[in-house]
């Protein structure tokens, strides 16, 4: 146990995030599980939310933390022009609405950069510590968003940050703008729900596959920074080599998956790439147990979420070194490393683990302890738990 319950002065928390359930991601999986991880040792934690409409309402019942939804416009663009930092405003305000109305809580705890811009300015209206957690950097997805998110930062400095070390250098930016106000933190993962399995059945019915096929799988979402073309084509070259009776899974959504789908069609790889969709956040780990390999192509960073529930799962990782994964990844030891963009040598180290079943097992056993020794939520936890007692004190 981290402390004793209740034991750092009764705090109470209003978590406000923008990225949540329904949604899906790496990002909302965090949320979500910190929430849950952490609620044990806070005397009353409320988490605010955009309200999605009917979608959500099973989920709030059931969840563990009480769940406020708040109006919010899904409205990306118009008439061409950009809307999403006017619509997050908009929602931020009604934040601070729905804020005021309740007994004034010891601390905001907001996710992103615009929750935490928007957050500080809350929190100073209300005389209320901030705590910005940020998932990473964005300028990983675009120049322009990385512009805007130096520009925020700039502008409003919550009272301390929480930086997640994703391998997209968030630490080193972040740390030039907010000096010393920051605490850098790693994933927690769940290593009791994200376990080695047997091979889930139903699933490789579903899929229609069998238990002889060597199945590589892919949980990331199909954005630019993931590089999921790349992730289709070293395939491809695998499957060259090597004629194996093999099948990628694709487990994700988004704004490329048109144009992954006519890669697939392009490299003749239609019968054996199958698109899962975006798959829930209680079936991931059922359907890594039916992977043999999961491989990241990210040119960006691969030290995500999806990367550390497959090693918790006991399965290899294939990814390129980039981002700082090689702090996670040690190559031959507890998964592979492949030079950034070289997808021949990609498609080599598949052929490598296709052809011997106990370097598999090897590498997923290694995997699984370190993310046992160094991604526990229990570290995390007490780093979080640490930050609130020194704003408090």
């Amino acid at each position: 146990m981290v402390y004793p319950r209740h034991s750092i002065k009764n705090i109470s928390v209003v978590r406000v995030v923008f990225d949540f359930y329904p949604e899906k991601g790496g990002s909302v999986s965090h949320i979500i599980e910190l929430s849950k991880k952490i609620n044990y040792y806070l005397d009353n934690q409320i988490i605010l939310a955009p309200d999605f409409g009917h979608e959500c309402k099973k989920f709030d019942e059931e969840f563990d933390v009480p769940i406020i939804r708040v109006k919010y416009y899904p409205i990306s663009k118009i008439l061409g022009i950009p809307m999403v930092p006017l619509i997050k405003l908009l929602y931020m305000f009604n934040v601070y609405i729905q804020i005021r109305k309740m007994n004034r809580p010891d601390l905001i705890h907001t996710h992103g950069i615009n929750t935490t811009a928007f957050g500080t300015i809350i929190g100073k209206i209300l005389h209320i510590p901030v705590v910005g957690m940020l998932h990473g950097s964005t300028r990983a997805y675009s120049k322009i968003a990385g512009e805007y998110e130096t520009m925020l930062a700039k502008l409003f400095k919550p009272t301390h940050a929480l930086i997640l070390d994703d391998g997209s250098k968030a630490d080193e930016k972040f740390k030039k703008i907010w000096k010393n106000d920051i605490t850098i933190v790693y994933h927690g993962i769940d290593t009791n729900f994200f376990e080695p399995k047997p091979k889930n059945k139903e699933l490789i019915k579903k899929t229609r596959l069998t238990e002889s096929n060597f199945v590589v799988l892919s949980t990331s979402r199909f954005i630019p920074m993931k590089n999921i073309d790349l992730t289709i084509k070293s395939f491809g070259i695998f499957l060259n080599k090597t004629k194996a009776n093999s099948y990628l899974l694709l487990a994700g959504e988004g704004i490329l998956k048109a144009e992954l789908v006519k890669l697939a069609k392009e490299y003749s790889l239609e019968k054996n790439v199958i698109f899962l969709g975006g798959v829930p956040i209680d079936l991931i780990a059922d359907y890594i147990s039916i992977a043999d390999v999961v491989i990241a192509t990210s040119l960006c960073s691969n030290m995500n979420r999806s990367t550390q529930e497959a090693m918790a799962c006991e399965r290899p990782v294939v990814a390129f070194d980039g981002g700082g994964i090689s702090k996670l990844i040690r190559h031959m030891e507890n998964g592979i490393l492949v030079t950034s963009g070289d997808i021949n040598n990609f498609a080599e180290q598949l052929k490598l683990l296709y052809e011997n079943p106990e370097l598999r097992k090897t590498l997923g056993t290694n995997a699984r302890k370190t993310i046992i020794k160094e991604r526990s939520w229990e570290t995390r936890i007490k780093k979080e738990l640490d930050v609130y007692k020194q704003i408090l004190c």
